[in-house]
């Protein structure tokens, strides 16, 4: 091999180094990203918020309700709300919780998720 040839062989490891450093950083960022992106969806999802802030969540909901009240329009909305309340109660119910587990029996049998 001649001077340049390794010299650009040290060039396209260096190169080679740096292109897999680059690829594992994304590949880290990218992990903790989803993470927290993860973490502020449970976070700020409409049923936690609910939990946590009861009293902000009814005042909201009285003012929802007196804004719909005083309107014009309160013939075409009322049934509206009606409607959307009704589906958010029935996918809540229709939705299964996935922490339920029953305990295993002594057999050391596997626990049966609901």
């Amino acid at each position: 091999m001649t001077f340049e040839q390794e010299e650009l062989a040290k060039i396209e490891e260096e190169l080679d180094g740096a292109r897999r450093d680059l690829h594992e950083t994304l590949s880290a960022v990218n992990a903790k990203m989803e993470h927290e992106v993860e973490r502020v969806e449970e976070t700020f999802s409409p049923e936690e918020m609910l939990r946590n802030n009861i009293i902000g969540a009814s005042c909201m909901a009285a003012l929802a309700g007196f804004l719909i009240g005083s309107s014009r329009y309160k013939g075409i909305v009322g049934p509206a709300v009606l409607a959307a309340i009704g589906y958010g109660i029935w996918s809540g119910l229709t939705e299964p919780p996935n922490d339920q587990e029953v305990p295993s029996d002594k057999d050391g049998a596997e626990p049966v998720n609901f």
